[in-house]
């Protein structure tokens, strides 16, 4: 059976994962012309853009029109899941 500790590494790799991939939908949906009305567009960016608003803040947007901000936020998101399950994974397992 496995432990509490495992099972909590489990969840937070899956939850970030999906935030991951939230993100990169997020992008390719910028790149297509959707409808942004759509209800699952509209979902997708009412997750990831609050996500998004310190990174704008602090890159200022503008030079060329890039957003390099989901690329931040991807590699933070991808740092901040490998710390955490390093971190869980030193902790005694009962």
């Amino acid at each position: 059976m496995p432990s509490l500790v495992t099972i909590l590494i489990r969840a937070l790799d899956v939850a970030f994962q999906i935030l991951w991939w939230l993100v990169l939908i997020y992008v390719i949906l910028s790149w297509l012309p959707v409808p942004r009305w759509h209800p699952a567009v509209r979902l997708v960016n009412r997750l990831v853009e609050p996500m998004l608003r310190p990174f704008r803040a602090v890159l200022r947007v503008g030079a060329g029109g890039i957003d390099f901000s989901p690329l931040i936020l991807l590699l933070v998101v991808s740092v901040v899941r490998m710390l955490l399950v390093a971190l869980l994974r030193g902790l005694p397992h009962g």
